[in-house]
């Protein structure tokens, strides 16, 4: 898996190639939360967050923590102005 490639595939929005990419090594967990970016950039955020926990699982220590940790609390945000009837 060429990481740089994936990278500017993510970053000239060819997401569906670059996930072709990362599915080619599901058990890999930068894999997984590059798969969890995709995700997110696609608006599918719960899956986006399983993909984080799933890397986050295989390690602690990664980037895929600190992204799930920052979508956790993007999707725990209430403010109850905007949902005043």
């Amino acid at each position: 898996m060429d990481r740089d490639k994936i990278k500017i595939l993510f970053d000239a929005n060819r997401l569906s190639d670059a996930a072709q990419l990362l599915n080619e090594r599901p058990e890999d967990s930068w894999a997984q939360y590059m798969l969890g970016r995709i995700a997110w950039k696609e608006g599918r955020r719960a899956d986006a967050i399983e993909y984080y926990e799933r890397a986050a699982a295989s390690d602690p220590e990664s980037e895929a923590a600190v992204a799930l940790e920052q979508a956790q609390e993007i999707m725990n945000f209430f403010n109850k102005d905007l949902y005043n009837p």
